[in-house]
């Protein structure tokens, strides 16, 4: 007896967990990741990070296939379990499984057989009767569309009653009768396709014939000989588009063709020759801009161009000669660089500094000169005596005010170095106002620095 609710439980777990990154990516895809991405996490601790795209994308192709084989395996454990609820009369819990099945596995063709029979007995009183009877129905369908040379829906008649009931001999002699001239009929199919050398056809048709009727005798040396004409054929046009490409100067693209013709030749000597010419080609050509670059300058151009010449197939050995050679150009030209910079700010340092050292000199020989050429007028010419001025009645307001005005001149002439200038104002305040003793000091100073007296 099958244990149905485990069954259901189990199935329902399945589904479940195939089904939940892709309910959690629509959740929160930033939170929580897919299922790839576990698995390349996996790999960066197991088995390094994959660095390259294509690496990465056949990578991921391989975690699909798995996945998908261990879902083929898991829905195979359940249908068997939905057989054996069918087997046993409860068509209705093998109904539901087989349906659960076919939500995840639309292609999965036994349980759409199963699934089919389970609606059709449904609700049946005596079940193994109608069991029978369905079964009995579906083989003499078959034989009717046999007999109208429908061989395929003859096929699939006997392949459900196989299916349904692999004890019932006839179902399984015509099936395997069926299949028989089926196969034989791909065969002849492929034959004539071949004789018009209509290769993928050919094989279309045998690979037909031969999951029918896999002892085939000779089949599989015929696809194994068609396989291989079909390959040259294929490189042989991969190879025309490499030297058209090549011919319009395309070497990469010529390049990679030529990658593909080895992929599926992996002896073609003539892929291989052009493949040698063509990187010898582009790395002397590489070699040649890196020359190029050099001679302007351009060294760090020139050193991507000569390690291109090496991915190419350059000479290591010289490719790093020349890179050594541009490496000691750029330090010995930087340490010029440096070394011209630091001269120029020096220069420009000692400039600023004598232009700095002249502006004193000159200011300090201004002051002398002018103190020099005030000092002989002092000498030479003793100032004049100012016109008596017709004054006012000695020791009055206005006088008083008359002589703080001048003395107030004789302050500021004397401030500028106009000592003589100085001299008469203050001369001129003592005439004013002989009590004011500001005027008697400024002339007394006077006379004791440049001598002389009023």
């Amino acid at each position: 007896m099958v244990d149905k609710p485990r069954v259901i439980l189990a199935l329902t777990l399945l589904i479940t967990f195939f089904n939940a990154p892709a309910r959690a990516k629509k959740e929160d895809p930033a939170m929580t990741p897919s299922l790839e991405s576990l698995f390349l996490d996996y790999t960066k601790t197991q088995l390094g990070s994959l660095s390259k795209n294509e690496a990465k994308k056949k990578y991921l192709y391989t975690i699909q296939l798995e996945k998908s084989r261990m879902m083929h395996k898991l829905l195979r454990t359940v249908y068997e379990n939905a057989y054996e609820l069918y087997r046993e009369g409860d068509f209705d819990a093998s109904r539901e499984l087989t349906a659960k099945i076919l939500s995840m596995d639309p292609g999965f063709q036994d349980a759409a057989i199963l699934h089919r029979a389970s609606i059709e007995l449904s609700g049946a009183v005596r079940p193994a009767l109608s069991e029978r009877r369905l079964v009995e129905n579906r083989f003499e369908e078959g034989m009717s569309l046999y007999r109208q040379g429908r061989l395929v829906e003859a096929q699939q008649r006997w392949d459900e009653a196989v299916k349904l009931a692999p004890g019932n001999l006839k179902a399984r002699y015509w099936l395997r009768r069926v299949r028989g001239e089926l196969s034989d009929e791909h065969f002849r199919r492929g034959q004539k396709a071949y004789q018009m050398h209509r290769l993928r056809d050919a094989l279309d048709q045998w690979y037909a014939a031969l999951v029918l009727n896999p002892k085939f005798p000779q089949l599989v040396s015929n696809i194994s000989r068609v396989e291989a004409e079909l390959r040259r054929q294929e490189a042989n046009e991969k190879l025309q588009e490499a030297l058209n490409l090549y011919a319009q100067g395309r070497s990469d693209g010529a390049l990679k063709v030529l990658d593909e013709v080895l992929q599926i030749e992996p002896g073609e000597a003539k892929a291989q020759k052009l493949i040698s010419e063509i990187r010898l080609e582009i790395a002397n050509q590489h070699v040649a801009e890196g020359r190029s670059k050099y001679k302007d300058r351009s060294y760090r151009q020139a050193i991507d161009f000569w390690n291109k010449a090496v991915d190419y197939g350059y000479d290591p050995r010289k490719a790093n000669i020349l890179i050594a050679k541009a490496k000691e150009q750029m330090t010995r030209e930087a340490d010029e660089r440096r070394r011209r910079i630091e001269e120029e700010r020096r220069a420009k340092e000692e400039a600023e500094r004598r232009a700095k050292e002249e502006a004193e000199r000159k200011k300090v020989e201004d002051e002398a000169k002018a103190q020099q050429a005030a000092q002989a007028r002092l000498q030479a010419t003793p100032p004049a005596e100012p016109e008596q001025p017709q004054m006012p009645s000695a020791g009055s307001e206005e006088n008083k005010k008359d002589g703080l005005k001048h003395w107030e001149q004789g302050i500021a002439a004397f401030m500028r170095g106009d000592y003589e200038k100085a001299k008469e104002e203050w001369l001129l305040c003592k005439k004013f106002d002989p009590t004011n003793s500001d005027c008697i000091a400024g002339l007394q100073r006077v006379d004791n620095t440049f001598g002389g007296g009023p």
